[in-house]
């Protein structure tokens, strides 16, 4: 009588120990590749690094070369960062929370910008931007991430396609959105493979410290920080690490309390807690690297993305056994990165006009939250995303323990993608707001009325006595 019972239990155990036994293999696996993710000389670490770096230095300019030839302040640049650093001036404005979190990189560039003349200030802000953006990436060329993607080719492939991005356009080359590239070296170094010496524990403690207090989003990558103290126990030095999971934890409650807690309440945690719901915010997001979200076929065939959903799934399951843990990574991070931003910035959540076409019209409230999804992930917000994407999939798509890689299919990929997304590749000059005539007003320190792009953001505004005493 118990019979049927006693096989499908009996089935059910025999998947559990296969699924535990490839997990273990999988585990075992990333361990290795991670403790061995060394083999690099220093000298081809530098060469790697410093290639890719000026390759992705040269790219953000060629993007929008205005950034140099014609410098200009974006948004907070100047109504912010610029104007705190005239009225209290650095380290003071350390301290100043904006949009419920502390920006330590922008408020330091604002104060060394402000050691040069006042003709220069766009410049040197968008020089460090740049500066801040190619370094970000290009930590992704080191040797040491060779237990993630195995050829130094395809790393660079994946750096040029990240230096492309065609979302999130607005966050090249200014300082206001620089965190997103702060996020992504933050990332990066949290999950950096191999040996380290004294001296790069410094560089990599420096960098994520500025991540961490620059970039909000950089707190959710606090567990992977873990990763090195539990697996290199030969490693002295390892518990720097541990230091900056217990860092990135405390202060990411810290601001979750002070700034994001309020932006809980709105959420429709009952639409976001249903899989197939969230399957199709991906599919939608996704879709938008490969689109313009303006036109009618957006809207006609970003359904049949679940296509590359599936092929990208496949080599999920196909690679787990090799790099199971390395994708689980890669796919998480980009869960967290689209999800988080989407949760605390409106993305499930309807205004007053939204909520009142919802009592006329049926359907309509899963229309806006589309709506509002693909407006938080078309800018700034889907540029991490978007990176993390670009890493999985070329990580699923390429066999890492080849040693001999066929290079056609990888370039053939990223050509057709630049093609695809040609017309996102230069990006439109900012409008000149002929930021010299407004020079005697500094030197002078008179009532400052001050314009940045874009022209309907708040000027630089203040008056005389505010000025800062030297």
């Amino acid at each position: 009588m118990n019979e049927p019972y006693t096989k499908k239990k009996q089935i059910i155990d025999d998947m559990k120990f296969k699924l535990s036994e490839l997990s273990a293999k999988s585990f075992q696996n990333f361990r290795e590749d991670y403790l061995t993710s060394n083999v690099g000389t220093k000298n081809q670490n530098f060469i790697l690094f410093f290639s890719n770096f000026l390759l992705s230095f040269l790219i953000f300019i060629i993007r929008k070369p205005d950034s140099i030839l014609n410098a200009q302040l974006w948004a907070e640049d100047g109504q912010i960062f610029l104007r705190d650093e005239w009225v209290t001036g650095f380290p003071d404005t350390f301290f100043f929370l904006y949009a419920g979190y502390i920006h330590l990189v922008p408020r330091f560039i604002a104060f060394f910008a402000n050691l040069f003349p006042y003709t220069f200030i766009p410049l040197v802000f968008n020089l460090c931007a740049i500066l801040i953006s190619a370094i970000s990436v290009s930590i992704f060329s080191l040797t040491k991430f060779r237990y993630i993607l195995k050829s130094d080719f395809l790393r660079t492939i994946v750096i040029v396609l990240l230096c492309c991005s065609p979302v999130g356009i607005e966050s090249f080359n200014n300082i206001t959105n620089v965190h997103f590239f702060l996020l992504l070296g933050v990332f990066l170094l949290a999950i950096i493979g191999g040996e380290l010496n004294g001296f790069s524990y410094l560089l990599i403690t420096v960098y994520v410290l500025l991540g961490i207090f620059s970039a909000p989003l950089a707190i959710c990558y606090a567990p992977l920080f873990l990763i090195r103290p539990f697996l290199c126990k030969f490693d002295r030095k390892r518990w720097v690490y541990l230091v900056l999971f217990v860092i990135s934890l405390g202060y990411g409650i810290l601001m979750f309390y002070l700034g994001s807690r309020d932006s809980v309440v709105g959420i429709d945690w009952n639409y976001f807690l249903n899989p197939n719901h969230i399957e199709k915010l991906i599919r939608l997001i996704v879709a938008t690297y490969f689109m313009n979200t303006n036109s009618v076929e957006f809207i006609t065939y970003h359904k049949y993305f679940w296509i590359l959903e599936v092929i990208l799934l496949y080599f999920y399951i196909k690679k787990f056994k090799m790099q199971g843990v390395q994708t689980s990574i890669l796919l998480g991070s980009f869960l967290i990165t689209v999800l988080i931003p989407v949760l605390l910035r409106g993305g499930l959540s309807l205004n007053e006009e939204q909520a009142s076409y919802t009592t006329l019209m049926s359907g309509a409230k899963e229309s806006f939250y589309f709506l509002n999804v693909i407006n938080l992930m078309i800018n700034r917000y889907g540029l991490v995303p978007y990176f993390m994407f670009c890493i999985l999939t070329f990580v699923l798509l390429f066999e890492r323990n080849k040693h001999q890689i066929t290079v056609h299919f990888p370039i053939l990929v990223f050509v057709v993608f630049l093609f695809v997304i040609r017309h996102s590749l230069f990006i439109k000059p900012y409008e000149d707001l002929k930021w010299d005539q407004y020079a005697d007003m500094v030197k002078n320190k008179t009532d400052v009325s001050i314009p940045v792009n874009p022209i309907w953001f708040p000027k630089i505004e203040f008056k005389k006595e505010l000025w800062k005493r030297d």
